[in-house]
């Protein structure tokens, strides 16, 4: 399935985020961000809004791509897919750095 901003997306527990996706609805939702923060615990996701100046990979109402959901359901707005994405533009800095 091609994922493109502003499609709906289900997450369930054991899902592969598929995309950057800003959640709008959830219960209990969590996701396990290590791959990108290298934070040991899992993350509660909620669909509060992120005060202006924030880093995005604070804001409590994003799951980024190639993350894992390990607990509870939501669903969210794709707001970014493939090269455009949080883990697309850590991998292009890298690339570029290393040129």
């Amino acid at each position: 399935e091609d994922l493109v901003p502003g499609d709906l997306v289900k997450i369930q527990s054991g899902m592969k985020i598929p995309a950057d996706i800003r959640i709008v609805k959830q219960s209990e939702i969590k996701v396990d961000n290590a791959s990108l923060t290298g934070e040991s615990e899992p993350q509660r996701r909620d669909t509060a809004i992120m005060k202006e100046g924030s880093e995005l990979l604070e804001a409590t109402n994003m799951c980024f791509y190639g993350t894992l959901c390990v607990n509870g359901s939501g669903t969210g707005i794709v707001t970014a897919t493939g090269d455009h994405t949080t883990i697309g533009s850590i991998a292009k800095l890298a690339s570029e750095a290393s040129e």
